[in-house]
Parts: C-alpha cells; sequence; structure tokens
C-alpha cells in the first residue's frame, strides 16, 4: 500500500533492496522524503513508514494557521538484514542498523543501533543479537 497512488511523485523516493520481502497492507509513505530498505530484509504484514510529521503547539491548535502545523519530512533508512515485525511503526528521521529486529507492534522514534532486537512503544533495546 502506498500513499494515495503509485504515482512518480509518490514513490520516487522508495528504494527496496535485493532478496528484500515486503508482506501484505505495508505502508509507504514518502512524499517529499526518501525510504530507503537494504538487501535481505524482511518487512512483516501491516508495517507503516512514516516519514513526515508537524510540530506541537497546544495554543491556538485549532486555528490550523502555518505557525500551528509546520509540516516536516525526514527520511527513513532500514540497513541489511533487518526483520521488522507485524504492525510496527517506524517513524520519521529513523534509521535501523543492520541485522537489527523489530518487534511487533513496536513504534520506532529513534535510531536503532546494528545488531539488536527492540521492542514497544515507544521501541527500546530488548537485547543484543550480536555480541
Amino acid at each position: 500500500m502506498f500513499e494515495q497512488s503509485f504515482s512518480t511523485e509518490t514513490v520516487r523516493g522508495l528504494t527496496i533492496g535485493y532478496q528484500t520481502f515486503v508482506n501484505s497492507e505495508v505502508r509507504f509513505a514518502c512524499r517529499d522524503s526518501r525510504i530507503e530498505i537494504g538487501n535481505r530484509c524482511m518487512i512483516g504484514p501491516r508495517v507503516s513508514f512514516e516519514t513526515s510529521t508537524h510540530t506541537l503547539v497546544v495554543e491556538g491548535f485549532h486555528e490550523r494557521t502555518e505557525e500551528t502545523r509546520l509540516t516536516f519530512h525526514k527520511d527513513i533508512c532500514v540497513r541489511d538484514g533487518v526483520w521488522i515485525g507485524a504492525g510496527a511503526l517506524i517513524l520519521c528521521g529513523v534509521t535501523i542498523g543492520e541485522q537489527s529486529i523489530v518487534a511487533a507492534g513496536s513504534v520506532v522514534t529513534r535510531d536503532v543501533e546494528p545488531g539488536i532486537l527492540v521492542g514497544g512503544v515507544p521501541a527500546k533495546m530488548i537485547r543484543r543479537l550480536i555480541a
């Protein structure tokens, strides 16, 4: 599943590496930014890659002027050999290091070091996979 359509504007920022498996109902929201997925990755069903967000301003929020809702975009990078479990949410600006695992249902808000297992909301290191 791609954000809005298969238009050139929507998918031009998406790169998927060699021997990478992408399951069903995966969302790649890469308008005005890039999503780069490495080689030999496994992406579970209903994973969502979200490259845009906005500032949070409580006062004046409902006015929705440019000053209260500044939208910005940041790339997502998934290095080689990563496994992302079902229903995980990968937020903007995140890099997931080589040979890491993201547990199902996790919300990844920060970079993930290579070779570790992360899980939870927000995702935190559970254990090292590579010594």
